[in-house]
């Protein structure tokens, strides 16, 4: 069963809600690190338990929701091997995955209606890294990280 981290600031909270249900129902182990209600819950107290769990290879891939995923996308990649993407529709969802190898999805409460999110989700999740297509692309990224940590 593959292990997802989610997690959502309050204007992500009732897709990051419905997310999480749709996920155990498909038969994901899914952690959810909160937020837990619409009154309180600051975006980068789920940014980093998410981004520090793929990291350490606990789970497999992370998932972040907030109001429009801009803040999440941009501290996810602050982390070290993470690789964030932020999608609205499904063509994004696939592609971030299958050409980019992204290893944490954002998206954004106010920017998709809950039934498009979920299927967002779904869909990066089921999407495969086409390797060895961009290899060259995902090696120079990893370079460029470690060469900006100099």
């Amino acid at each position: 069963m593959e292990k997802i981290i989610i997690g959502s600031d309050t204007s992500g909270f009732i897709l990051k809600e419905l997310i999480v249900k749709a996920l155990i129902e498909d038969g994901y182990d899914v952690k959810d690190v909160g937020c837990y209600s619409v009154k309180e819950g600051y975006y980068l107290d789920a940014a980093e338990p998410v981004c520090k769990g793929v990291q350490s290879g606990e789970y497999s891939k992370g998932i972040l929701v907030c109001g429009t995923g801009q803040g999440m996308n941009i501290a996810a990649n602050k982390f070290t091997g993470i690789r964030s993407a932020i999608c609205y529709d499904l063509f994004t969802a696939k592609m971030s995955r299958a050409d980019s190898d992204a290893n944490v999805l954002c998206t954004g409460g106010w920017c998709v209606d809950p039934d498009k999110g979920v299927e967002i989700a779904r869909v990066w999740l089921s999407s495969d890294y086409y390797e060895p297509n961009n290899a060259y692309g995902i090696n120079r990224m990893k370079d460029f990280e470690k060469a900006m940590k100099e």
